[in-house]
C-alpha cells in the first residue's frame, strides 16, 4: 500500500512521530472535507521496540548504509538508510522499518 503525502504529513508527525497517526488525523481531515473512505485496510504490522530498532540501525550500518547511530530513534537518517537498503534489494520502498525489514536483515 502506498500514500501521497503532502508538507501536511510532516506538520502533523511533528505532534506525533508515528506515521499511522500522521496518516489518521490526514485521513480524518479529508473526510471531514467530504473525501472518500480508504479502499483497503493498512497493515503495519507490529511496532519494533526500541532496541529492535537500534538493531535495524546497526544492521544496516554494518552493511554501508549510515543511519547516524543506533539510538533505537527512527529519524531522517535512518528513513533514508532505510529506503536506500530498500531500494538496492528490490524491495518496496518505504522507509519503514518494520518486523519483515529486522527479519531480512538478521
Amino acid at each position: 500500500m502506498a500514500f501521497m503525502t503532502f508538507k501536511n504529513f510532516d506538520v502533523i508527525k511533528r505532534y506525533n512521530a508515528a506515521d499511522a497517526y500522521a496518516i489518521g488525523v490526514g485521513h480524518l481531515g479529508d473526510r471531514i472535507a467530504g473525501g472518500a473512505p480508504l479502499r483497503t485496510k493498512m497493515a503495519m504490522g507490529r511496532t519494533l521496540n526500541r532496541a529492535e530498532r537500534s538493531e535495524v540501525q546497526q544492521r544496516l550500518t554494518a552493511l554501508g548504509y549510515d543511519t547516524g547511530g543506533s539510538d533505537g530513534i527512527i529519524g531522517p537518517n535512518s528513513i533514508a538508510a532505510i529506503r536506500r537498503y530498500q531500494q538496492a534489494n528490490g524491495l518496496a520502498v518505504d522507509g519503514f522499518a518494520s518486523e519483515a525489514l529486522l527479519k531480512r536483515l538478521r
